[in-house]
């Protein structure tokens, strides 16, 4: 993306967005903090920036209360915004943090991972396996397994969440950067029958936790991007439903987040493998809080839109990134049904002054060839 786009988007009158802003990949432009973990659904950071340099100035403080994988609040401190960001999901908390909270010189961030290692391997000798499930010991050889644990163990007991979200991004994979067995990256699935142990005895040996750890954060140092303005701002990050947020009223400059689509995305299953070293013993059930099927989703969006018209400043904006879903021959507009849920939850004081359209390529898609998501629309919106 060219600066000088971005400095004429600008906290300007003109509400008119451009796709072609944005067009592209971003992988080699954007903060390589962005890539700390793998997450489905993931936001464009180049999206995201426009949207924040757009409706929003320096200095502001820009509310994500969906915030997945933490894009929108890791932009903001970026470009000289306070962030608050807020998601059920444990391992979406765990990689915002862990983004926002990364140390900032690469020479420290390995200080930390080295002496994790050690760590790591003298405690793993102690790992009770048999308290694993079948199913998560599937994936790892048991020596790996037993550092893992003890990993775990011990970033829990330092509160290290940038650590953390290393360790969760390179949990499982084909590479052999990575400390599974041969499984697919996004979505944990063993991949035993295209990678057969008895062909490829490799991909099964044990995989050591302290060369791969220190690499992947050697790798989320290539383009770091710290600014000095990021010693100036403000972040927070809260794990909580986004119907009732610890937030004063009128608190908000703007909100900038994409909330869950129509059952589009499983998020609790997709990251089931992660969410269960946080904690989580069953991702079904966490699913159900998380997933938003058609008999939750309409009145828990009325009171999502409630509670961030309450917390927005007068005159605030919000801006929203939602999926038009197909799905058994039915299409759901989202844009246009958000529109009307804001302003029936607000009394008609959050107002939808635009609505733009971006084809989804396929190529962004976690899963190629679906066409559950053909668009992304955004909703921009004021508080009157």
């Amino acid at each position: 993306m060219q600066t000088t786009l971005l400095g004429s988007l600008s906290n300007d009158d003109n509400n008119e967005l451009d796709p072609q802003l944005w067009a592209g990949s971003f992988n080699g432009k954007e903060s390589s903090l962005h890539q700390l973990a793998p997450y489905v659904g993931k936001l464009k950071s180049g999206m995201v920036r426009v949207l924040i340099c757009k409706y929003t100035k320096p200095g502001d403080t820009v509310l994500d209360p969906f915030c997945g994988s933490g894009v929108v609040p890791l932009e903001c401190i970026l470009t000289g915004r306070h962030a608050v960001a807020n998601d059920l999901s444990p391992y979406a908390y765990v990689v915002t943090r862990g983004k926002l909270s990364a140390p900032r010189s690469k020479a420290e961030a390995l200080r930390r991972a080295t002496m994790l290692s050690g760590e790591a391997e003298a405690r793993s000798k102690y790992m009770d396996l048999t308290i694993v499930p079948d199913w998560v010991r599937r994936f790892f050889h048991p020596n790996t397994l037993s550092e893992i644990l003890a990993a775990v163990e011990i970033l829990k007991e330092w509160e290290d969440d940038f650590l953390l979200a290393c360790l969760l991004g390179i949990l499982h994979h084909v590479r052999p950067g990575f400390l599974s067995y041969p499984a697919s990256h996004l979505t944990p699935y063993l991949r035993t029958r295209k990678y057969p142990p008895e062909q490829f005895p490799a991909m099964y040996a044990y995989r050591d936790l302290r060369s791969r750890l220190l690499a992947k954060v050697a790798r989320a140092y290539r383009r770091s991007l710290f600014s000095d303005t990021m010693n100036t701002v403000r972040w927070q990050v809260f794990q909580r439903n986004a119907m009732s947020l610890p937030l004063e009223s009128e608190s908000i400059d703007a909100v900038i987040s994409s909330p869950p689509y129509f059952g589009a995305l499983d998020y609790a299953r997709d990251n089931r493998l992660r969410l269960w070293f946080l904690g989580v013993s069953s991702w079904k059930e966490l699913d159900r809080a998380l997933t938003a099927n058609d008999s939750v989703y309409l009145p828990q969006m009325n009171a999502c839109l409630s509670e961030m018209f309450r917390v927005l400043k007068r005159g605030g904006r919000c801006v929203l990134v939602l999926g038009d879903v197909e799905r058994n021959g039915k299409s759901r507009p989202t844009a246009e049904i958000i529109s009307e849920l804001a302003l029936e939850a607000t009394g008609g004081q959050l107002q939808t002054k635009g609505i733009w359209t971006d084809e989804v390529p396929d190529i962004r898609r976690s899963r190629r060839a679906t066409k559950t998501t053909k668009y992304e629309r955004i909703v921009y919106m004021e508080k009157a």
